[in-house]
């Protein structure tokens, strides 16, 4: 009788990391101008059992190359390497209505604790610490771009590894060419409740609120120096050895002074497929589209929504933790998305 004890609690403990493992990519905008404003990351729909906890770090480096097409059009003659704050200073660029600029890489780190409190109730922490700076990837995604036959919109005309972010509007006038170093973001806290009554054996849905405090430094990006919050809708289906997620998020977001965004509402929405490969291995490749805080500022290229895709894999180590790795790239439009990112991380359930 104990024998199959143990075996039924191993086969119950296998389900439940199966569900995590099928669960989407926890990974949110990776634009770096959006580095200090609030986004959902992606999530199953089902809440963590009573007095369960889930503790997650989580790891993003991403690479942002995107400009005006004023800017763009009067690099396009450039020969060299320039440095972009000097051109950046040119007359040509004056008096030539609302412009931005971003280039840098955006490393960003959060500390997630999960905990699961009766009723279908889980509640939730974020801390993030980030910094922009030049990074090292530009000469490897230069690479890419050129063995692909896309071209690089600019990139060979400016020197590589370096961070400037410009943006001049009616509204404010921003520069910064040089790091401030890692910083903590502002954090966040949410909640999710799983709507059982609406759901069956292979649906699941909740809502998820989350509300950002303003502790992060808005002049460095870090933070916006206003709460922002949302609220999302999750839905979860599973289909044997795989699972369809989606999700429909509402934010709030707080005044920003010092890039000069209002207080306003956007939307983005994720949807995410996972497929078991092996008993710990699973495969995820999920789609987030998204509006920018910066829709209002007068920028054409920041009016539209943003198309990231994340792809990747997720791992059981154990009975208790798994760890992912991913792939992020941005799609259609590419003037308001990070080029591309690398994403990993590493959960353990209590």
């Amino acid at each position: 009788m104990r024998g199959w004890t143990i075996a039924l609690l191993l086969g119950l403990s296998a389900t439940v990391h199966a569900q995590d493992l099928l669960a989407p990519l926890p990974v949110r905008d990776q634009f770096l101008l959006n580095n200090g404003f609030f986004f959902f990351e992606p999530d199953d729909a089902r809440a963590l059992a009573p007095d369960d906890l889930r503790v997650r770090l989580n790891a993003t480096e991403s690479n942002t190359f995107a400009k005006s097409s004023w800017i763009g059009t009067n690099l396009a003659g450039d020969r060299g390497r320039a440095n972009a704050a000097a051109e950046l200073a040119n007359s040509r660029f004056q008096g030539e209505g609302p412009l931005f600029f971003a280039d840098g890489e955006t490393h960003r780190f959060e500390l997630t604790v999960q905990r699961g409190f009766g009723h279908h109730l889980e509640f939730g922490l974020t801390v993030p610490v980030s910094r922009i700076g030049g990074g090292w990837s530009d000469s490897l995604i230069e690479a890419i771009h050129r063995s692909l036959g896309v071209g690089n919109a600019g990139r060979n005309t400016l020197r590589q590894n370096s961070e400037t972010i410009y943006i001049q509007t009616a509204a404010v006038r921003y520069f910064r060419d040089r790091s401030a170093g890692y910083a903590l973001g502002d954090i966040a806290l949410t909640g999710k409740y799983e709507l059982t009554a609406l759901e069956d054996k292979h649906i699941a849905m909740a809502l998820e609120g989350a509300i950002e405090l303003p502790t992060g430094n808005a002049r460095t990006l870090a933070g916006s120096g206003s709460f922002d919050g949302g609220v999302q809708m999750l839905i979860s289906r599973e289909l044997g050895r795989s699972s369809i997620h989606a999700s429909i998020g509402i934010l709030r977001l707080g005044s920003d002074r010092i890039v000069g965004t209002p207080a306003q509402i956007v939307t983005t929405n994720t949807i995410a497929a996972s497929r078991m490969i092996d008993e710990r291995t699973s495969a995820t490749v999920q789609l987030t589209m998204s509006e920018s805080p910066f829709r209002h500022a007068g920028l054409a290229e920041l009016t539209r929504r943003s198309n990231q895709l994340s792809a990747g894999f997720q791992r059981r180590i154990g009975q208790s933790m798994k760890a992912y790795v991913a792939l992020i790239e941005n799609l259609l439009n590419y003037e308001n998305s990070a080029d591309a990112g690398l994403a990993w991380g590493i959960t353990r359930r209590f």
